[in-house]
């Protein structure tokens, strides 16, 4: 759920999310709560995404801001897809490569957190008293 929640193509995510729970069989409405939960960091991550896309081809830096984007994508989807597919392609390859290290760099952070956690919780000790 993590990693698709952070797909930075806007709307991808939910389907990508419903089909991997389906696939894995995972409890479907925790696996879009964290979709949801997701949605502010997948906005804040689009550009790094992108910025890192670009870099890897080499390629002219966009320089549209995303509400302006997102206004000409509306009013026509079709034709900003095509002229923007090298940007779609920049962003998606961006998140390809640094999403298992996100994903990682979390399991890890989290790893380590519930570690410590579970050694402060006392066991019972039937040899003790």
């Amino acid at each position: 759920a993590f990693t698709f929640g952070i797909f930075p193509i806007i709307g991808f995510s939910t389907p990508l999310n419903t089909l991997s729970a389906l696939i894995f069989r995972l409890n479907q409405p925790i696996v879009q709560a964290i979709n949801w939960v997701l949605g502010p960091l997948k906005l804040l991550l689009i550009f790094p995404f992108l910025r890192f896309g670009e870099w890897l081809f080499k390629a002219e830096p966009f320089t549209l801001s995303l509400t302006e984007f997102s206004s000409i994508f509306f009013d026509d989807w079709l034709a900003t897809t095509q002229e923007f597919a090298w940007t779609f392609v920049h962003v998606i390859t961006g998140w390809l490569v640094l999403a298992p290290l996100i994903y990682l760099a979390v399991y890890l952070i989290a790893k380590s957190f519930f570690a410590r956690r579970s050694n402060l919780i006392p066991t019972e000790d039937p040899e003790c008293c």
